[in-house]
């Protein structure tokens, strides 16, 4: 057989072998693709995308301009990556789908952008979508964190957009992620605070004592201070669960155990959250801990007392 006709036959069986397939099923993002839903999932984002369309045209013209800058952003990036988020979310919740159609269906190739720029797009249109908080996008979401992809940037971006939901089944499914060792796990722990529910402030607060390294340490402090902040809870979108005294109580207690027993970037990561969560029951932590730490420590805990006491959260306007 000569090489053309070769290249016709396997064209011939891929195709066969293709036929069956819905669409859909072929379709690939810049993160997941489409097989990686249930079918009803799958089907029911395709009804989305092409109703969205008709509905919203310049919204995925938007989106797709934005990628189509990402080149010019990445070369005049000032830091690791280019800043893409600010321009998706300007465009409102009517691009929603456009983003979610990028993130599964048609965005799945890099073609000539750089390293930088790609991972700029993917977690750019994962956290742009987070912002929403749109319970439409939790299986897009599910997918991403539940694929084969261990990128730590994608997933943490992930991990923040699904806890954005702050529902019960993405707090179930993030303390999961969490409690399960592997290469997503720290990714995970420091996206997951974004999910603002006492049940995520637990199992943070259980993982901390557990990592011992420097750098797993300190993310699990952060998203203390995020699952906690005081400015979040303010938001009634967040509030509305009604555990923001509870979630804040125990993301405090938390910390200060660990300015206690951390020192150095962990100690001072824990600081800054403490202040950042404001809990009333702070001052008392602290003088508990101190009756019993070291000289070095009280000190430590007086100066972190008077940084609570002073802090701008308790200047009235």
């Amino acid at each position: 057989m000569s090489t053309k006709g070769w290249f016709a036959a396997l064209a011939l069986t891929l195709g066969l072998a293709t036929a069956g397939w819905p669409v859909e099923a072929q379709a690939a993002g810049a993160v997941i693709s489409t097989a990686q839903l249930s079918p009803a999932e799958r089907t029911q984002l395709t009804t989305d995308i092409t109703k969205a369309k008709a509905a919203y045209p310049d919204a995925f013209m938007a989106v797709e301009q934005a990628r189509q800058m990402l080149p010019e952003l990445d070369e005049t990036k000032r830091g690791r990556m280019a800043v893409v988020t600010p321009m998706l979310k300007s465009l409102g919740p009517s691009a929603l789908h456009a983003m979610l159609e990028q993130l599964a269906i048609d965005g799945g190739e890099q073609g000539k952008l750089s390293e930088s720029a790609w991972l700029a797009w993917r977690t750019s249109l994962i956290e742009a979508t987070g912002m929403l908080r749109d319970d439409r996008a939790a299986p897009v979401l599910n997918a991403v964190l539940d694929g084969a992809m261990t990128d730590f940037e994608v997933m943490r971006e992930a991990a923040a957009a699904l806890g954005k939901l702050g529902t019960d089944a993405a707090a179930t499914k993030l303390i999961g992620l969490a409690t399960a060792r592997g290469p997503k796990q720290t990714a995970i722990l420091a996206g997951m605070g974004m999910c603002r529910r006492l049940s995520v402030a637990k199992t943070l607060a259980t993982a901390l004592p557990t990592h011992r390294d420097e750098t797993t340490a300190r993310l699990v402090v952060r998203a203390l201070g995020d699952v906690g902040s005081a400015w979040a809870w303010k938001t009634p979108v967040i509030a509305a669960s009604g555990e923001g005294k509870a979630t804040r109580a125990e993301a405090a207690r938390a910390l200060v155990d660990a300015f206690v027993t951390r020192d150095g970037e962990v100690r001072r990561t824990a600081a800054t959250a403490i202040l950042v969560v404001d809990d009333p029951s702070t001052p008392a932590l602290i003088e508990a801990a101190r009756k019993q730490a070291s000289a070095e420590t009280a000190a430590a805990l007086d100066v972190l007392a008077r940084r609570f006491a002073n802090s701008p959260l308790h200047r009235k306007p």
